[in-house]
């Protein structure tokens, strides 16, 4: 029974502990507190970007509601103007003042256009003088 206290106090081959680390060991610790405290530095600046980013978005759908808001505003400003307009336009008792306004009286400059000068001159002249017009019409 002696012996087997003896073999049990007794370490084996490869089971000898240092008492202080090695110099690798220490470096190994070491570069993981390093990698440990960049990640901490990468999450961190993340976080950061993030959250400008957000701000960001956010600051830039706001503006956008803000301008596409004006932008209705002048549709619906627009709108109504041409439809005063148009009711304007049916009151009037020449028609050819009407026609005259949908048309585009400026001539067109390019070689391959066709001379509409007189049928724009002849729209001018009823749209000018409603009694030809109503003369013209009976």
């Amino acid at each position: 029974a002696a012996s087997d206290d003896e073999e049990e106090a007794a370490p084996t081959g490869g089971e000898l502990v240092p008492a202080e680390p090695t110099p690798m060991a220490k470096w190994n610790e070491e570069w993981q507190q390093t990698l440990l405290q960049r990640k901490d530095d990468e999450n961190a600046t993340k976080a950061a970007q993030v959250e400008k980013a957000r701000e960001e978005i956010a600051a830039f759908q706001a503006e956008r509601e803000k301008r596409r808001e004006a932008r209705m505003a002048k549709n619906r400003s627009d709108e109504q103007d041409k439809l005063e307009a148009i009711e304007a336009d049916l009151e009037n008792d020449n028609s050819y003042q009407r026609v005259v306004k949908m048309i585009e009286l400026n001539q067109d400059s390019s070689d391959s256009a066709v001379d509409t000068g007189r049928m724009k001159d002849v729209l001018v002249l009823l749209k000018n003088e409603p009694a030809r017009a109503e003369a013209l019409s009976a």
